[in-house]
């Protein structure tokens, strides 16, 4: 390519990266292909023209791509506002990770688990731009040479140990094609010379970046989630623990066996707890993590956003603390706040709420697809309970400071809370990830519910593989 053809891409890219710094607009680029040194080599001339403040590099390789962890590691690393993130292989190298083992539906889920993850980005303003790198799988071999050396052994510098014939072949071009959005187009790119690999490259990208966020309009038909049983309207509320000590005990031992299972496998748990103020969350936690080993497992109280948090789409902020194969994650309130205090208190739109059920069911099977447990509890509490419990915290000296004024006022939009309540749990009581009521007027019923409903599952899905 000539200098001045070079020279005007580059100025293009300049200008069109620092309008997305100006304008606050995270984009996000992926990078695919058949051949590593290719992909590694457009990802190095790439960086090299760009303006390297605010750029977020990643590279996954994709044998590693295993584990709800490793899966979560994609959204943990998008851009925040104003920044540009690379990702160098990405979600498709796991999916062609796992073609040979997949067929029809399996396929299909994961098609419909990718375009369902770059809709939320991009519905919740990230710019995505995919990168196909492509050529016959006979000439691969031949053309990478001129991009760089292969390696002698595997190394994390070059992943051209991967199977050619599979990212070559018609299956990955079908996964291409449908997933090939009005929203997240794919931009693919014949490998020739190094020289005008890369300009194609570049300028295709620079091209799809100038068009911002330039998309089809977000309709609210497209996510309408079909109605599931709500558990809340038969709850018994006069349920009353029967034999508590001894069955916490036994619950406790149960719990730590099955936690010895559970940190030898390629599982992980996540236990979240929603419910009104008061209604038992912190003991029902208390007694469950009482029974576990402290090695493996972490408690996370979920307050408001930190101004970072705020850059970067808001499921962004659990990937953190999810657990790793064998470990536990307890949530002590969760992504659930996007269905519930967000919309009422106006921290949120209606457009972003309507998504919400949508995209939670989306990371929440993604996880499960890979080898995560999720066990959802609604803590339920009468409105004559809650009363009682806030009037003896504001009477105890010790517990006065878990009341608050913002308590009170949440007590009375009651009915308010009641129906945005009703309306999560039926869009996300999902067969894979159910949620589970407890009954929790009596406290000492409450958590050995809880404890019995996770030594139930653990139990249950520990023996499935």
């Amino acid at each position: 390519m000539e200098d001045e053809e070079w020279e005007a891409l580059v100025k293009k890219l300049t200008l069109v990266q620092h309008e997305l710094y100006s304008e606050g607009i995270p984009a996000l680029i992926i990078l695919e292909g058949c051949s590593g040194r290719v992909i590694g080599r457009i990802a190095g001339d790439l960086l090299n023209k760009l303006e390297p403040r605010g750029i977020r590099y990643r590279h996954f390789d994709p044998e590693g791509l295993s584990s709800p962890k490793a899966l979560l590691n994609f959204l943990a690393s998008t851009p925040g506002k104003g920044q540009l993130g690379i990702f160098d292989r990405g979600w498709y190298s796991f999916i062609a990770e796992n073609l040979e083992k997949v067929t029809g539906e399996g396929l299909d889920r994961m098609i419909n688990d990718a375009n369902i993850f770059e809709r939320y980005l991009v519905d919740n303003g990230v710019m995505v731009v995919k990168l196909f790198l492509k050529s016959e799988a006979d000439k691969v071999e031949a053309l990478s040479d001129r991009f760089g050396p292969r390696h002698k052994k595997k190394s994390f510098l070059n992943d051209d140990h991967l199977d050619t014939e599979v990212y070559c072949g018609n299956i990955m071009k079908e996964v291409i094609a449908r997933t090939d959005t009005p929203y997240a187009r794919w931009l693919e790119v014949n490998i020739d010379e190094p020289e005008i690999t890369a300009f194609n490259s570049i300028g295709g990208i620079t091209a799809a970046l100038s068009h911002k966020l330039r998309y089809p309009p977000f309709s609210p038909a497209e996510y309408t989630t079909p109605m599931c049983g709500n558990p809340r309207k038969t709850a018994d509320m006069t349920l009353k623990a029967e034999g508590y000590r001894e069955k916490l005990n036994d619950y406790s031992k149960e719990l730590a066996r099955l936690q010895s299972i559970l940190a030898v496998s390629d599982r992980s748990l996540v236990v979240i707890f929603e419910g009104r103020d008061s209604a038992g969350k912190g003991g029902s936690i208390k007694r469950l993590a009482h029974a576990l080993n402290p090695r493996g497992y972490v408690a996370r109280s979920v307050a408001a956003p930190t101004a970072e948090e705020k850059d970067h789409t808001y499921l962004w902020r659990f990937c953190a603390d999810m657990p790793s194969d064998g470990h536990i994650t307890i949530f002590d309130r969760s992504w659930y706040g996007r269905m519930m205090v967000e919309p009422i208190e106006g921290f949120c739109t209606h457009e972003e709420y309507v998504r919400s059920a949508k995209e939670i069911n989306g990371l929440e099977r993604s996880m499960i697809d890979t080898g995560a447990i999720i066990i959802k509890f609604w803590m339920e509490i009468s409105p004559e309970e809650q009363l009682k419990r806030f009037n003896a915290r504001m009477e105890d000296p010790l517990k006065n400071w878990k009341i608050t004024d913002e308590d009170w006022r949440n007590r009375e939009k009651w009915d308010v809370y009641t129906d945005y309540i009703d309306a999560m749990i039926e869009s996300t009581n999902t067969p894979e990830a159910p949620w589970y009521v407890v009954e929790s007027d009596d406290k000492k019923y409450g958590r050995l519910k809880v404890m019995k409903t996770v030594i139930d599952v653990l139990d249950k899905e520990l023996h499935k593989r």
